[in-house]
């Protein structure tokens, strides 16, 4: 406050302006834009769920869970599969979504690694020896040229 007007309360200290936060969805995607797989992931679910005021789009979920798997996200991979089990915004591929549980599989532990082998097992029901096989390939050509270019 100034100081001759103390008393009475004329002079008042200039506003101070305060940048308004960017909303989280900006946010998110600007790390995810940076390759940020924790960001990519994140913003694959709430498209998936239509969280944090983004509306539900699979394509969306599907390309940012894409980014975040070739980035090395294991969670990611295991929400692919899930995506291609169930059909959810993508022409339902169950040898695509063992190849993508594979995938997840190789780099989880514990509990979050027994609940994608329950879903793969699962799902192996369904398909036949050639097809298991296939998924089986197709993850490991996957893995390595994904451990190729994050080298």
């Amino acid at each position: 406050m100034c100081a001759c007007a103390v008393g009475i309360g004329l002079c008042q200290d200039a506003p101070v302006a305060t940048a308004q936060p960017k909303p989280l969805r900006q946010r998110l995607r600007e790390k995810a834009l940076k390759g940020d797989t924790d960001a990519q992931f994140e913003l694959g679910k709430d498209y998936e769920t239509g969280r944090i005021g983004l509306t539900k789009d699979f394509a969306q979920a599907q390309y940012w869970y894409r980014q975040a798997a070739d980035g090395g996200d294991p969670f990611a991979a295991a929400s692919l599969g899930i995506l291609f089990n169930f059909g959810k915004g993508v022409k339902r591929d169950y040898v695509q979504a063992y190849m993508w549980y594979e995938i997840a599989i190789a780099d989880l532990t514990r509990g979050d690694r027994d609940t994608v082998v329950e879903m793969r097992d699962a799902l192996a029901g369904t398909l036949t020896p050639r097809q298991i096989s296939e998924a089986q390939s197709l993850a490991t050509r996957w893995k390595a040229s994904t451990q190729k270019r994050l080298k």
